[in-house]
């Protein structure tokens, strides 16, 4: 199975469960790779659908100061591009088949070389691709890349995205619609951002079932998840797991996972 379809199947399952599908942020190689590992599976078995795993970085831009710091200790450590193959690779190892897509600035996938990146990551079992900071059709090469190994792409966009973009993010977006419901960097937030129900279920409208969509950044509590759940097919939560996991380490992670996952059922 290839990578769009596995997402696909994920969100599809969900649906037919009536929930909206839970996709867990862990950051690779934070605070240990070891760690990351114990938090991966503590999400999975806590409730997550897919799995989202962040490859830390030097000039984190979209990023707020839990992600942010996070990163700085995991390249210290000496996290990157390669702990989060190594990440994908132990889950397969262990048996564990649920979607899980890489999300990864621009630069690294550069540095590394894009076609070895998407081989690597491919061959570890990643099933997707999340580039923060590339447009749609910004990377025509990466894009035909990405879909002759099989390995989805997500693109994402804001609430300052022109609708001839979202359309553009809608067509080449394989994975899943990421949809920022805010402006500025992420980090968990006391409340859903003003209009941000409404937002993602304008985009879910005009993706007509193209793509699923989901939603992500400030979210990090179960009536924050509920409130949200209805307009988008996902919802995606990073910087409250990252903090979750440095306060209370894995086990600290699968409870806030479990509670989140009831707020993705649908009445």
């Amino acid at each position: 199975m290839n990578g769009p379809e596995r997402i696909r199947r994920a969100f599809d399952a969900a649906a037919a469960d009536r929930r909206t599908a839970l996709i867990a942020y862990i950051l690779s190689g934070f605070p240990s790779e070891a760690d990351a590992l114990a938090a991966a599976e503590a999400a999975l078995a806590a409730g997550a659908d897919l799995l989202e795993v962040g490859v830390p970085f030097s000039d984190p831009l979209a990023d707020g100061p839990t992600i942010a710091d996070a990163g700085r200790v995991a390249l210290a450590a000496g996290g990157g591009l390669p702990s989060a193959q190594r990440l994908v690779a132990a889950l397969r190892a262990r048996g564990h088949e649920a979607p899980i897509l890489v999300m990864s600035y621009l630069n690294p996938l550069l540095a590394a070389g894009e076609h070895e990146t998407l081989q690597a990551l491919r061959a570890a079992g990643a099933d997707g691709l999340i580039v923060p900071d590339l447009p749609a059709g910004a990377s025509p090469h990466l894009e035909r890349l990405a879909a002759s190994m099989g390995v989805a792409i997500s693109f994402l966009v804001a609430p300052n995205t022109s609708p001839a973009r979202i359309e553009r993010a809608v067509q080449a977006s394989t994975g899943f619609l990421y949809v920022v419901p805010l402006l500025g960097v992420t980090g968990a937030r006391d409340s859903v951002a003003s209009g941000a129900g409404e937002l993602v279920a304008s985009v879910r409208e005009r993706a007509a079932g193209r793509v699923p969509v989901a939603a992500g950044f400030g979210l990090g509590t179960a009536a924050q998840v509920a409130e949200l759940a209805p307009a988008a097919d996902g919802l995606i939560i990073g910087s409250a797991l990252v903090a979750a996991v440095r306060d209370g380490g894995p086990a600290a992670l699968g409870a806030l996972v479990r509670d989140l996952a009831s707020g993705t059922v649908l009445a």
